[in-house]
């Protein structure tokens, strides 16, 4: 194996308009047996309209024994607007067996307006072949506007056995309180995985605030942004959301797994932590395409919706819902329900966590519950939360559906 020295770069752009792109180990060479260097790049953004990409290693495909470098790419955004960073911690693709490094990946655009930061820990487009990527940290500090994406390991689809790395990410939007701002956060992929491909064991953490005037959007999924098909599977993923201010003003979903579950998909076993908005939570995902029954399956998710009206869905499979003091007027949309989404008749037991309302038993627990006027079940947990739970008659409630 040939091993590449381990470099140090620090550039400042000052020039409006620049457009740039630099390379841990620029000429990284093909012959499919090199270990990049353990690399250090530091951007300072110090003007209108600049472009600027870095890589780890190169511009390039890693391929046959081919390992990333463990680099660290930072950069820096002061108060100028229209900037676009790219920071991929290794290289433009991976196929065949290559390696992604364990990379530190950081950017701050906090100070920044209409700023498009893009981060992928591994490529910035597709994994194949049996890559795996690497146990990578992303760091983000976003600045004014939407156009914000970061994922643990590819900026595009992952295929084949490509298998992503336990990531973490964490990501602050804008807390300055005259300053929209919002990003989308995947633990493995931006683009669809297919094919057996498997996504690592992934943390992925949004934060924020902001006053009425400010409006915050976060999307966040554990795999893949777009969808799980064929025979992927997601990584046992945690989703947090801790996002302060005027919940009005701020909207959340999170996906266990992706958007969309398709062909014989499997989700992983995640835990979904909603903040003080109107959250939407999916333990597996939202929209379930199948050619045969049952062939889809969820994993068994943990939902807690935090503060706020939120909506939830843990999906097929066996979920938990958890709810502590303060947790608003929530609705479990399909309690015991989660499989017919896949259209499969197996048995299903979710639960409900109601723990923090200190209820001494089920009998002090059932006497709160009480029906709507279309018989929906409301569990009346305090005088200012419930739990509607669609579809499900009070009748149907059992001590066993409930955590006390």
């Amino acid at each position: 194996m040939q091993h590449l020295p381990n470099d140090s770069l620090t550039v400042t752009f000052d020039y409006p308009g620049t457009i740039e792109t630099l390379y841990g180990d620029a000429g990284f060479p093909t012959t499919g047996d090199v270990v990049g260097g353990n690399d250090t790049v530091g951007v300072d953004i110090a003007t209108d309209d600049a472009s600027v990409t870095v890589y780890g290693e190169d511009n390039t495909t890693l391929h046959g024994r081919d390992h990333g470098g463990d680099d660290l790419l930072v950069a820096s955004l002061e108060s100028h607007h229209g900037d676009t960073v790219v920071l991929i911690g290794d290289a433009q693709s991976m196929i065949d067996g290559a390696r992604g490094g364990n990379d530190g990946l950081v950017v701050d655009a906090s100070g920044a307006l209409n700023s498009n930061i893009s981060v992928y820990g591994d490529v910035a487009g597709n994994m194949s072949g049996n890559s795996l990527g690497g146990n990578d940290s992303i760091i983000g500090r976003s600045g004014g506007g939407y156009n914000n994406v970061y994922a643990g390991d590819a900026g595009g689809a992952m295929s084949d056995t490509a298998h992503g790395g336990n990531d973490t990410l964490n990501v602050d939007l804008p807390t300055a309180p005259t300053t929209d701002g919002g990003a989308v956060l995947s633990g493995d992929a931006i683009g669809t995985m297919s094919g057996s491909a498997h996504g690592g064991n992934d943390s992925l953490t949004l934060t924020g605030g902001g006053t009425d005037g400010v409006s915050l959007i976060g999307t966040l999924a554990g795999d893949s942004d777009t969808a799980l098909i064929d025979t992927a599977q997601g990584g046992d993923d945690t989703l947090t959301v801790n996002i302060s201010g005027q919940a009005a003003n701020v909207s959340v979903t999170m996906y266990g797994d992706a958007p969309t579950m398709a062909g014989a998909a499997h989700g992983g076993n995640d835990v979904l932590n909603g903040g003080a908005g109107n959250d939407i939570l999916y333990g597996d995902a939202s929209n379930y395409a199948f050619a045969d029954a049952g062939l889809i399956t969820g994993g068994k998710d943990t939902l807690n919706g935090g503060a706020g009206d939120d909506q939830l869905w843990g999906g097929p499979n066996d979920d938990t819902f958890v709810f502590n003091t303060g947790s608003g007027n929530d609705v479990i949309n399909d309690f015991d329900q989660g499989n017919s989404a896949v259209h499969s008749t197996a048995a299903e037991h979710d639960l409900i966590n109601v723990h923090d309302y200190g209820f001494a038993s089920w009998a002090a627990l059932s006497s709160h519950i009480t029906s709507d006027a279309d018989g929906n079940a409301i569990i009346y947990l305090s005088a200012n939360d419930t739990i509607t739970l669609d579809g499900v008659h009070p009748a149907a409630l059992h001590q066993t559906d409930f955590i006390i």
